[in-house]
């Protein structure tokens, strides 16, 4: 004994197939359209940098606004996208730009000491240091070069 109320002939499918068929189609295309996709990890690494550079700059504003003027960031370039630029290749670039603006300024004062006084600058490269104001030490005067006085020339012939 069935309980289904309405008695299909022998045979005949409930729906037509070209019925079904297009309702197959629609139902997985809407299903296929509708699904949530997940992101891919470099979607996630970016949406994660994105909030933390978010954070970041909240932070900033409202540090700005405790103390009334703008603080400047631990590192005022924000890091490249997509670098292999670690925070110890960071620290390396800043100790390498320390070492070049040191070595620049005293350049610049070398080159400032030999413009202004050329003789006292050699005379440290040459080793007289700055006792004598980069002039040489007066020497004995060499025999051939002596003054001519009456007591030097000796009785005369």
């Amino acid at each position: 004994m069935t309980t289904d109320s309405s008695p299909l002939p022998e045979g005949e499918p409930p729906v037509p197939d070209d019925v079904w068929d297009r309702f197959l189609g629609d139902t997985e295309r809407d299903i296929r359209a509708t699904a949530p996709k997940e992101p891919s990890a470099r979607a996630r690494i970016v949406a994660r940098r994105l909030r933390e550079d978010d954070a970041r700059a909240a932070e900033a504003e409202s540090a700005r606004r405790r103390f009334g003027r703008r603080r400047r960031p631990a590192s005022a370039a924000p890091t490249a996208w997509r670098t292999t630029t670690t925070d110890a290749g960071e620290a390396r670039l800043a100790r390498r730009r320390l070492v070049r603006s040191t070595a620049w300024v005293i350049l610049v004062v070398l080159v400032v000491l030999v413009a202004l006084a050329p003789g006292r600058a050699w005379s440290l490269v040459s080793g007289g240091g700055w006792k004598n104001g980069g002039a040489s030490a007066p020497g004995p005067i060499a025999p051939a070069l002596a003054p001519v006085t009456p007591a030097s020339a000796g009785p005369v012939a």
